[in-house]
């Protein structure tokens, strides 16, 4: 049975087309099966005589070749391979100007008092200002007076504030 060069090529190139795509879609396997086996098909068809089996194979071989060049060169050079906008190569780093969190080492020292109980995480109220904060360890009472002990990466940690006493010396 013979089949004509176009029925040869449409197969072979549908082969690798199902094959390119088994490289982007995650899962069982079906197309690199199905990319397989109509590639295979489409060399068994050619072959005609082994002359022209020895051709499709070699034209197979090419092709791949080609293509695995051309995967490896834009790979190794870390350029995407077809879908530039696949891959989020932007980065939020506090160089560039973003910051997870407000600065708040200005509030160093301030006193305010609790909104809500602290245990010990609840809200205060510092400088006219709802902030979340954390003890440094024990439960504090709803409006106990707070003072900020440490400000790091955004975490306001308080402790309770001690009035200081009047030096009464005569």
């Amino acid at each position: 049975m013979t089949f004509g060069l176009g029925v040869i090529l449409t197969v072979f190139f549908v082969g690798v087309v199902l094959l390119g795509i088994e490289v982007f879609v995650a899962g069982f396997g079906l197309f690199g099966l199905l990319g397989i086996g109509a590639v295979v098909a489409s060399l068994i068809m050619a072959g005609a005589t082994i002359g022209q089996l020895w051709l499709s194979i070699g034209l197979a071989a090419a092709v791949l070749t080609g293509l695995g060049f051309w995967a490896y060169r834009r790979l190794s050079t870390n350029r995407p391979l077809i879908y530039k906008g696949l891959i989020l190569t932007d980065s939020t780093s506090t160089e560039k100007g973003y910051l997870s969190h407000a600065d708040r080492k200005q509030l160093l020292g301030k006193v305010g008092v609790t909104l809500t109980p602290l245990r010990p995480a609840g809200t205060a109220e510092i400088d006219g200002e709802r902030l979340d904060v954390v003890t440094e360890g024990g439960y504090l009472d709803q409006q106990t007076k707070i003072q900020v002990y440490k400000v790091d990466s955004g975490r306001i940690v308080v402790r309770s504030f001690v009035e200081p006493k009047e030096d009464v010396t005569e």
